[in-house]
């Protein structure tokens, strides 16, 4: 992990919230490019299908490393401080001797971990395709919604483990957003077996279903992007 006042931490946090406002703008361009808006006729992953299937692939790759990113930007807790030189000692302003002391806020050891399972699964998702026309009953498809589940659970995991180190603002709604998101995949699992959930038909309330869940996925991404900035330098409790 990088250090806080580092050039690449910095660096990581321009590049996770380029990927993270990019990610919505790929949403919406592969929509239009495939001339079916949300919700979908069928599933998103038909938007992978076709000459511009392209899209789609980058869209899902840089949704998947926007966290990873973020969290780069932040110190892990084993990380040292960093030692002030000496002219930057001379130039601290007598005001600030009261201050009270600051630390780096510690990253939570499992978020990288399922952050970089739920980057598998979109890497996955991205570049092995599904048939066309649904019904996943080839290898490839059955492969790709495996990539498809795995991003889609263990993405919002490791954010939500990662927003333990964010404003409690963003922990509040990060956990709003993985409760949504359960709910909608129960949705998901329902209408996947027929069950018209949406009065859209078993299929059309799978798709709907289905792409809810990706843009909360989105919104998580996105609330992280804000509060991560905030959350790498905080003020150090004086009980611990």
């Amino acid at each position: 992990m990088a250090l806080v006042d580092g050039r690449g931490a910095r660096g990581a946090l321009i590049a996770g919230r380029t990927c993270a406002a990019s990610g919505w703008l790929l949403w919406v361009l592969m929509q239009a490019l495939a001339d079916d808006p949300f919700p979908p006729e069928i599933s998103i992953s038909q938007y992978g299908l076709g000459e511009f299937g392209w899209v789609f692939t980058v869209w899902a790759l840089t949704l998947a490393a926007a966290p990873l990113l973020l969290l780069s930007s932040l110190p892990s807790e084993r990380s040292p401080a960093p030692r002030p030189s000496a002219e930057r000692c001379r130039c601290v302003d007598d005001s600030l001797a009261g201050a009270r002391p600051v630390r780096a806020a510690p990253v939570p050891g499992p978020a990288a971990a399922m952050l970089w399972v739920g980057f598998a699964g979109a890497a996955v998702m991205a570049f092995v395709r599904t048939d066309e026309g649904g019904g996943a009953m080839s290898w490839h498809a059955q492969v790709h919604m495996v990539g498809a589940i795995v991003a889609l659970v263990f993405l919002p995991l490791g954010i939500l483990a990662a927003g333990r180190a964010a404003g409690p603002w963003a922990r509040r709604v990060a956990v709003v957003l993985v409760v949504a998101a359960a709910v909608v995949g129960a949705l998901v699992v329902v209408s996947a077996a027929g069950v018209d959930t949406a009065g859209l038909g078993g299929t059309r309330s799978w798709a709907l279903w289905q792409g809810t869940l990706v843009v909360i996925d989105m919104l998580l991404v996105s609330v992280y992007a804000a509060a991560v900035g905030q959350s790498r330098i905080r003020a150090a409790d004086p009980g611990r």
